[in-house]
């Protein structure tokens, strides 16, 4: 894969062990994509787990530690979508570049479920100075108390770099491994199996 993202020794993409394999993102939402970047997916027995990187500075909130905190796709953030398409509910899990992470259930595209917790999950976050890597693990039993099942799951995995205040503006620092129909990531009428994203 050639992507090598420098963070201080913390992380080599070609040196690590685990399974799946990473995936580039080579186009935003107006063609190619200017910057290299990558997403892996893993669905283990236990829990699904996604990581990131990216060959850029970081760019990240002026936040002393990394916590659970909305907003993030106004600066480098990695996305994991799932849904349950029988029902149309979702769940969204962002991921910044130092492990700052948010999540939310969703009945339909933007009408959050406030009924149900968000997702809990785990994450790690590397910055360096010339690119950075994260990734987030989510136990199968939180995914499953949020959307009800864990059979015929659909998803995207997307990454905002440099931020998006607005769906219409900044559309070059948009990825989605999946073509949607509309400048939007909430769309997941057009998500795919997940399998399709290993």
């Amino acid at each position: 894969m050639p992507i090598k993202v420098a963070t201080g020794g913390l992380f080599d993409p070609e040196e690590e062990n685990s399974g799946g394999r990473w995936t580039k993102f080579d186009q935003n939402f107006v063609g190619a994509a200017s910057i290299s970047c990558a997403y892996k997916l893993d669905l283990m027995h236990d829990y699904f787990e996604v990581g990131f990187i990216a060959e850029k500075k970081p760019f990240i909130g002026p936040y002393p530690r990394p916590t659970f905190r909305e907003g993030l796709w106004r600066f480098d953030c990695g996305e994991l979508w799932l849904s349950n398409p029988e029902t149309g509910r979702y769940v969204e899990i962002n991921l910044a570049p130092n492990g700052d992470w948010w999540s939310c259930v969703f009945d339909s595209p933007r009408l959050r479920e406030l009924q149900t917790d968000p997702p809990q999950c785990i994450t790690e976050g590397y910055p360096g100075k010339d690119g950075w890597f994260a990734k987030l693990k989510i136990s199968r039993k939180e995914i499953e108390r949020c959307l009800g099942t864990l059979g015929n799951l659909v998803g995207n995995v997307t990454l905002v770099l440099d931020g998006c205040d607005h769906p219409d503006e900044k559309l070059e620092n948009l990825h989605s491994a999946v073509p949607l129909g509309a400048h939007d990531f909430h769309r997941p009428q057009d998500w795919v199996p997940l399998s399709n994203l290993i």
